[in-house]
């Protein structure tokens, strides 16, 4: 049986000491890619060097624009029919594409598989990300909602790429999430393999890290998806969605981004917090809904274990 051709396309910012670690598990793939292509976003290391050492095709870019933007110049310049971006940092099982690429056909549009993120000293789990075969071909927008997907995990036909324009660059974070929302908001058809074939290496300078940042694009995300037409069930998601983006925004004293979750989620028709507790229903209505949310999250956050 014939194998779909993919592209691998790697977005590199000072990535000179990570690129030969995932080129073992690029090489190492038993089916191989049809093509490597990387982006240099403006690196102050030799990236540039090391990836020409290990004989990749680099674009170089200067200044740095961000990973949002280094992810479509790439998907611009792929050739084949299938995209898969990979972090520069991270891991890749040798089989990722053996077990994805039977799905790169004429049925699907998105082939995506489960992912680990570790942390890259102790190796400890940090998030388990598992999702739902059948949500995932049934209704794949609400599903990545409550269960965001990252561009490590999935293959994509580069032409429905191209229909929803790429990543939105105006995303610092959260791009890659954000670009599978819009595939499945344009009807592109996903096939999930439920296995972790990927590894994302948690390490304590990494961008996501910037909490306040993180969640404010998450917002800016939230805010684009309200903006739009809503199938009916998924306005309660995004709702729940924008209440706990406010949440975390409150423990990070980032007010006014969290009053403008709260605003997706009223304009959803409810009603914060949606909590049913008995005692939060009676209180929302005499209580500020910030002072409620943080003394929710203070609440799971000490029950936690």
């Amino acid at each position: 049986m014939t194998t779909a051709a993919v592209s691998l396309l790697v977005p590199c910012y000072n990535a000179a000491r990570f690129l030969p670690r995932l080129m073992a598990g690029v090489r190492a793939q038993t089916v191989p890619f049809a093509t490597i292509l990387c982006y240099d976003d403006g690196s102050s290391d030799d990236t540039i060097a090391v990836a020409r050492g290990l004989d990749l095709n680099i674009i170089r870019g200067n200044p740095n624009r961000g990973v949002a933007y280094a992810r479509n110049r790439l998907a611009e310049a792929a050739t084949a029919e299938w995209i898969h971006f990979h972090d520069a940092d991270d891991l890749i099982d040798p089989a990722y594409l053996e077990r994805l690429t039977p799905a790169c056909d004429a049925r699907h549009d998105v082939v995506s598989c489960n992912a680990d993120w570790i942390d890259e000293v102790t190796r400890k789990p940090v998030i388990a990300w598992r999702y739902e075969p059948a949500e995932l071909a049934r209704a794949p927008f609400p599903h990545l909602l409550t269960h965001p997907m990252g561009l490590n995990n999935s293959i994509v036909r580069r032409s429905v790429w191209a229909a929803v324009g790429g990543c939105d660059e105006s995303l610092a974070i959260w791009e890659d999430a954000d670009v599978h929302i819009c595939l499945a908001r344009s009807g592109a058809r996903f096939h999930h393999v439920p296995a972790v074939l990927t590894w994302s290496l948690r390490r304590s300078e990494s961008f996501s890290h910037d909490y306040r940042r993180n969640w404010t694009c998450r917002v800016q995300a939230l805010e684009n998806y309200a903006a739009g037409p809503l199938p009916p069930e998924v306005r309660p998601v995004l709702a729940a969605e924008a209440e706990g983006a406010a949440r975390e925004l409150v423990m990070l004293d980032a007010n006014d981004t969290a009053r403008r979750a709260l605003a997706v989620c009223r304009n959803m028709g409810f009603t914060p917090p949606l909590s049913r507790h008995p005692a939060v229903r009676l209180l929302k209505y005499f209580v500020p809904t910030l002072t409620l949310l943080r003394w929710q999250q203070q609440r799971r956050k000490r029950d936690q274990p």
